[in-house]
Parts: structure tokens; C-alpha cells; sequence
């Protein structure tokens, strides 16, 4: 089969488009022919190497796949159209679950063809493309997940990191379609324009503006409810600055850095909550296909690549050029 592989830790250009062996099926799981995977950060954080992380390589990317069920398995028919739910269990202590195609023993969805667990398979929603079906079982659901657990209700206010990011575009989407106010952060003013399609009530040009001043601005003072945060270091002191008493921070990723310092002093006297968010559920996932389906609402594909041109892809999301989900089409 044709793949993208990592031989070794580093940029781009480690990417390599090649032909391996198919995998061979085992008990207990299916083989799936990969149609569609999304990009995400954390391919480029296992491209990239973590510390105390470890690959084996050779290793393939990709944790967010919409394919065709190869045979019959269980009450899912040969031929089915699929997506896969991405958390299989760790085996480490302390650790919660893997991601497939992160840092543990499954390869991912940059190939033709993927094995996993049977019980990762859900039935692909028929109203959704497989493009689109392929975007959500990552950021969507992480998106949901925070929402979720921040118990914001209609007309609470919230500020969202990263507006043109795959969480940042995903939970707007999802907090304006539960009734929540948006306050957001973009970069310049296509990303300022196309946050304000989605819904967003107020977005903050952080080339121009001082964010935490801006927020206290626009809540007059009061702070925000809640905020969700998936860039890391840089953010989290202002994240916690703008939170109103009894506030909630929803933590999911790190692009600018995992040792963030905020003060301790800030956080109690504010009565307030950190809460982390590794993807979220399969029964999560269900209820998110439920959700936007009911609301009407499809997620946002910056663009689609071929297999083969993986490296440009990852080099657009290097950049933070993308506004959405960033697609391979296998």
C-alpha cells in the first residue's frame, strides 16, 4: 500500500511517501481503507519528537480517518462507510488512553489501509461527506468535550484561543449553536472576517490589541466564564487574568509551550478551575454527530490535499495559514 511514513524526528521534509506492506489483521480488529484523515497538531508534535515521548519507527501519521470497512465485522457490513473513534488504551500508569497514529503502538491514517480495534468503528453519518465526516473525531470532539464540561449556558461569555485553528473554528461553531457569546483571537483580517462567519461576537486582533484588556473591555470588567485554551504557555497567564470568579480554563493542547507559569495567588482567590481535555468520548462522539446534525451545522475545511503531498500540508499548518481543518485525501 501507498504511505506516508517518519523514519525519524524533525520537519516537514521527514515525510516520506512510500510503498509498504499492507497490514495484516489480528483478532479483535478490522482493517480499514482510509478515504479521508484530517491533520492535526498532534501529528505535528509526534512528527516532531516530545520529550520523554517515544515513536517506533518506521511510523505512520494520522489519528482522524474516515474509510470503508474492508470485511464484515459484527453488525457492520463489508463496504460500510466508517469513521474511527482515535483513543485505544495506553498501558502506561497515570496515562488515560493513546491517540492511534501519536505515541503508541498503532500506525494512522496517513495509508490506504488502517487496522484497529473493532470497537473504535462508528457508522459514518450518511449527511455528512467523508471529508467532512473525517474532521470531527479529533478537534470537533475535543471542542465538544470542553463545552461540555465548562456547563456554560445560553448568553454566558466565552473567550476561544486561535480562531483559525481546527479547536479554535470547531468550538465557536459549537458554543454559538448552544446560545453561548464568543470572544475570540485571530491573527489578521481574512481570519478576523471569516471568524466573524462563524458566528464569533467579538474578535480581538492580537497584532493590534492587548487581549486581556480587550476581553475586560468587552465584559465590562466582569471577566468571562469560561475560556478554552489549546495554545499553551503564552496564553494561560491571560487566560486565567480574564476568568471571572469560579471561572473555568478548558486546557487541550500546547503550541507555544507545556511549562506554562501562572500565579498561584490569582487562581484560588478567583475560586477557579483548570480543566484538561484529551479528546472526549466515543459515546461523546455520537452525541456531537447528534448535535450538529440537529443544528445543521458542517465543519470547516481550510483545504484538501493528496497523500502525497503530506509535507505541504503540514508546512501550512507550520505556518498557522489554515482556517479550519486541514485534509488529506488518500
Amino acid at each position: 500500500m501507498k504511505a506516508v511514513v517518519i523514519r525519524k524526528h524533525g520537519g516537514p521534509d521527514v515525510l516520506s511517501y512510500e510503498v509498504i506492506m499492507n497490514p495484516t489483521p489480528k483478532k479483535g480488529h478490522v482493517i480499514v481503507k482510509v478515504d479521508y484523515c484530517a491533520v492535526n497538531h498532534l501529528d505535528i508534535w509526534v512528527r516532531k519528537g516530545l520529550p520523554g515521548k517515544k515513536v517506533s519507527f518506521p511510523h505512520i501519521l494520522g489519528c482522524d480517518i474516515c474509510g470503508t470497512l474492508v470485511n464484515d465485522s459484527g453488525s457492520f457490513k463489508k463496504n460500510e462507510k466508517v469513521v474511527v473513534y482515535p483513543a485505544v488504551e495506553s498501558g502506561i500508569p497515570r496515562v488515560s488512553y493513546s491517540i492511534i497514529g501519536a505515541f503508541g503502538k498503532y500506525q494512522g491514517g496517513y495509508a490506504e489501509f488502517i487496522q484497529v480495534p473493532q470497537q473504535n468503528i462508528i457508522k459514518k453519518p450518511s449527511w455528512l461527506s467523508d471529508e467532512e465526516a473525517c474532521a470531527l473525531n479529533v478537534s470537533y470532539l475535543t471542542a465538544w468535550n470542553m463545552l461540555e464540561r465548562s456547563n456554560c449556558k445560553k448568553n454566558d461569555i466565552m473567550l476561544i484561543w486561535g480562531a483559525n485553528s481546527g479547536v479554535g473554528s470547531a468550538s465557536i461553531l459549537l458554543a454559538k449553536a448552544k446560545g453561548i457569546q464568543v470572544i475570540t483571537v485571530a491573527s489578521d483580517m481574512k481570519k478576523i472576517n471569516q471568524a466573524k462567519k462563524l458566528g464569533a461576537d467579538n474578535i480581538i486582533d492580537r497584532s493590534k490589541s492587548d487581549i486581556g484588556s480587550e476581553v475586560l473591555k468587552y465584559t465590562k470588567n466582569d471577566g468571562v466564564d469560561a475560556v478554552i485554551d489549546h495554545v499553551g504557555a503564552k496564553t494561560w497567564p491571560i487566560s486565567l487574568n480574564v476568568l471571572k470568579v469560579g471561572g473555568k480554563i478548558l486546557a487541550c493542547g500546547t503550541t507555544t509551550g507545556s511549562d506554562a507559569t501562572i500565579n498561584i495567588r490569582e487562581f484560588y482567590s478567583k475560586e477557579a478551575q483548570i480543566i484538561g481535555a484529551y479528546l472526549g468520548t466515543k459515546s461523546q462522539l455520537v452525541s456531537l454527530h447528534k448535535f450538529m446534525k440537529l443544528k445543521k451545522i458542517r465543519p470547516i475545511i481550510d483545504s484538501i490535499y493528496k497523500l502525497k503531498d503530506a509535507r505541504h500540508a503540514h508546512e501550512k499548518m507550520d505556518n498557522g495559514n489554515q482556517f479550519g481543518k486541514i485534509v488529506l485525501k488518500i
